[in-house]
């Protein structure tokens, strides 16, 4: 929970009632093992999840059973706000390794919606999310493939950092070669031709699941990278 809140504040004003009113909303707590399902596709859904700790991943899968990741969820994320509205996922929510996910009832979150400023505070999240999705979309279909891998590197660098994760001596980012060669949209040879690009140029490293950056100018660069869409300041609403 301390993750969350440091995030929103990041974001914007939190008075302590606000505050008060979501540590104590009645949040119940649960382990999840790597790769296991904390939501999935189509199925009813009368939760909001918040991801404590640990990483998940949003996966979709098309007719034929093959899977694609959509996204990375952190620490401090609401996984699945829109559901409120929607009642259901049109993807699944997976563990990337071990999770604590908290989960509150749908209806909880309706009475909170009814204080105006934490109505603003749960839909920033959702609008967040989606503007995160869009910046995706654009580097899959305008960047090389280095540069969309720099742009992965470059985007966990700044949302660990807004929750106190990732350091000067980097951040842990558990995705194994084939899943963010998935995430990627390309083969795992051509993820790999990208890492050792990135690592020979000096610009980041990875291996176990650990990436550390060593050249943050560079790696933007590669990545023509523009953190303006994560909104990294103080939202007036």
């Amino acid at each position: 929970m301390d993750r969350f809140v440091a995030k929103l504040r990041c974001r914007q004003a939190l008075s302590e009632q606000d505050e008060a009113a979501l540590r104590e909303a009645g949040w119940n707590r649960r382990a999840y093992a790597r790769h296991e399902p904390i939501v999935v596709a189509g199925e009813p859904l009368d939760h909001c999840h918040l991801l404590i700790s640990g990483f998940a991943a949003r996966t979709r899968r098309d007719s034929a059973g093959a899977r694609q990741i959509v996204g990375v969820a952190v620490p401090g994320d609401l996984l699945d706000i829109h559901g409120v509205v929607l009642g259901r996922l049109d993807h699944e929510l997976v563990a990337l390794g071990p999770c604590d996910v908290a989960s509150i009832p749908h209806a909880r979150v309706r009475e909170m919606t009814g204080s105006p400023a934490l109505q603003k505070i749960i839909w920033l999240q959702a609008a967040i999310e989606h503007v995160i999705q869009a910046a995706w979309i654009q580097a899959l279909g305008r960047k090389r493939g280095v540069g969309k891998i720099a742009h992965i590197f470059c985007e966990m660098q700044l949302r660990l950092g807004l929750v106190g994760i990732a350091t000067r001596m980097g951040f842990p980012l558990p995705l194994s070669q084939q899943e963010m060669a998935d995430y990627a949209g390309m083969t795992h040879v051509h993820l790999n031709r990208c890492l050792k690009e990135l690592r020979e140029a000096r610009l980041v490293s990875f291996a176990s699941g650990w990436a550390k950056v060593e050249d943050w100018e560079g790696l933007k660069r590669m990545a023509r990278f523009d953190d303006g869409y994560l909104n990294l300041r103080l939202i007036d609403l």
